[in-house]
This record gives C-alpha cells, structure tokens and sequence, in this order.
C-alpha cells in the first residue's frame, strides 16, 4: 500500500517543476497573443501602411483621440475659428467630412501628417512582457531582420491592451506627442502652409521665400467666385468664373451634374471656398508666358494637390 508513494510523489514534484518552467518561458516573452499583437502593429509601422495601422490598433483608444479632437474643433468652428482643424487635417478638409470619418478612418487620414520609423523583419525575439497600469503590457523584444538588410537586431517596445479575449496595441505616446506638437503649432505638417499662429506661437520652422503675389484681376476673379459660392449660386461661378475651355470640354449633362453636386452638396461648397481662400492667399507659379497661375495646395487636405487659373481673352478664369 505504503510503497507507491515514493514514485507518485516523484512524478508529481517532476511534473510541477516542468509546468513551472514552461510557464516561466512562455511568459517571459509574452504568450502567442500578445505576441501576435505587437507584431501586427510593427508590421504596419514598418510598412507605413496607416489603415493596417489604424485596425493594430485598439479601436476604444481610436474613439477616444476622435471623440477629444472633434470636441476641439466643433468648439473652434462654433467662434467661427479652424486653426485646429487646419493644422490636423489641412484648410481645405471641411469639418462635416471629417465627422463622418469613423475611427480607425479618423486616424488613417491624421497619421498621414506624421513619422513614422519602423523596420522590416524576419521575427522577433520577445524578451519580456512587463505588466504596466491599466491592465497594459510592455512587450520589450528585438528584430531580427531579412537575410539582404544585415545582421543587426533593434530592439523594440510595443505598449499592448486587452481587446476581448485577444490584445490589440495601445495608441503610442509617441504618436499622441507629435499629434499634440500639430494641434498646438509646436510643428507644421510636411507640405502644409503656415496657418496663422495663435497665442503668440512661435512657427516652428523658417517659411520659404514668398512668391510672387496675385495681381489685382484675378483677385477680382477670385473674390467673385468666392460670392457665388457663398450665396450658393453654383450655376453662376460654372458659367461665369469656370474657365470657357472647361464649358467647352465638359459636356452639358456632366455640367449640370455638377451644379447639381455643388447646389445640394454644403460640404462640396465648403470645400471648393476653402481651396478659393487658399488660392487668394498664396502665391502662384506662371506657366505659358504669365497665361497660366498654377498654385501648390499640397497637405491642405484637398482631394488635389493643385489648382489652376487660366487667362482667355485677357480675362482670368478657373481652369479646372
């Protein structure tokens, strides 16, 4: 009875010591989920891929950087003010466009205005999951890169949250400091015009030379079109400030299509006023012997990087 004890005993204290030292390697480094997690969202880094990005990503953390930016920029637009808006997303993006973004939609479009630094690997040793506040885990490990970029590993920190049963990355610091250094003006978004500072900010880096400015008649233009949008009368700025190369080139029934757009669209009007105001305000490059002003609306967020006006018969229009 007494003398099968001893190998039982044995068994059991064998089998608690390997329990506990694939437990102690498993969590080392985090388990498979956490892991997968981290590298989910280092591959999207590493690609530069905003969207993968914004789905790594846990969505309660995209919400809530949605939910406090938008608060700002309702509050601004109520005292008619978009110096918030202007320096996240550009002039030309209308505020309604940017509330029908949904979140991970929100942050694609912002993190296209920030840096990103991140490398292509093979895997990833993980060398510690730290338990942090709030349920958050540090998950600290090195890259081991493709055969053809060398040999050299970088080490890496991934912050991780729970998401149901699995994780999901937690919206970096870093990110939400460089948001911050464009909400405040600290910084400009690459390719963005200055907007003006507010509260004595200092710009954060030396303008260009400025070109040549707009002479007076397509101010006159200009100040016209921006009339006509403003009252909504969209048939008049197509038939009085559109160019009549564009009349002649677009046919009659995608003419009135877009009349159409621009009467029952405020956001469509909004966003033409606002690539208008930028175009008063900049400073064009002449093509075509001086016949043609063609200015840079580059990180304005516009769906186009340029807008161009044109002159026929001495007379400026807007070319398309």
């Amino acid at each position: 009875m007494f003398r099968n004890r001893r190998p039982i005993r044995t068994f059991m204290l064998v089998f608690a010591c390997c329990a506990a030292m694939a437990t102690a390697a498993h969590g080392a480094g985090g388990n498979a989920a956490q892991q997968r997690a981290a590298e989910e969202y280092l591959r999207a880094v590493a690609a530069a891929d905003t969207r993968a990005m914004s789905l790594a990503i846990h969505q309660d953390e995209l919400a809530q950087l949605r939910s406090r930016l938008l608060d700002e920029m309702r509050l601004e637009a109520d005292r008619n003010d978009s110096l918030t808006r202007a320096r996240l997303f550009g002039a030309g993006m209308p505020l309604d466009a940017i509330e029908r973004l949904t979140p991970p939609a929100f942050f694609a479009t912002l993190a296209q205005r920030l840096r990103f630094s991140g490398r292509e690997f093979e895997k990833v040793d993980w060398l510690e999951a730290v338990d942090d506040s709030g349920g958050m885990v540090q998950m600290v490990g090195r890259l081991h890169p493709p055969k053809e970029l060398g040999t050299v590993r970088v080490p890496v920190l991934v912050s991780i949250i729970p998401w149901g049963k699995d994780w999901k990355a937690a919206l970096p610091l870093e990110l939400q400091a460089q948001i911050d250094d464009l909400r405040t003006g600290r910084v400009r978004a690459p390719g963005a015009a200055a907007p003006a500072a507010a509260g004595g900010a200092a710009p954060a880096s030396t303008a260009p030379p400025p070109g040549p400015k707009n002479p007076q008649e397509i101010l006159e233009l200009l100040d016209a079109a921006l009339k006509s949008l403003e009252a909504g009368r969209c048939e008049e700025y197509y038939d009085k400030q559109m160019s009549p190369n564009f009349r002649r080139t677009t046919g009659a029934r995608a003419l009135r299509t877009l009349v159409s757009a621009c009467e029952s669209r405020e956001s469509l009007r909004q966003q033409l006023l606002a690539a208008l105001r930028l175009v008063r305000d900049g400073s064009p490059r002449f093509e075509y012997a001086g016949t043609r002003a063609v200015y840079d609306l580059r990180g304005q967020g516009l769906p186009y990087s340029e807008m161009a006006l044109e002159q026929v018969d001495k007379r400026w229009y807007i070319a398309e």
